[in-house]
């Protein structure tokens, strides 16, 4: 009788460290969000270049 509640204990808490660790990786909310920007400078008489720059 005792083998069975410690292996019903035992079952029950990898599944709710299974269940948490599952909720913690799906949520997004707290992880800041990095966004990339280009700036994009038209030079006079030359359509064809362009100056980028990326901000790290």
């Amino acid at each position: 009788m005792r083998n069975n509640i410690l292996g019903g204990l035992v079952i029950f808490v990898v599944v709710l460290t299974c269940l948490l660790m599952l909720d913690d990786i799906s949520n997004v909310q707290n992880q800041p969000v990095e966004k990339d920007t280009v700036l994009i400078e038209q030079i006079e008489g030359n359509t064809e270049l362009a100056i980028v720059e990326d901000s790290e």
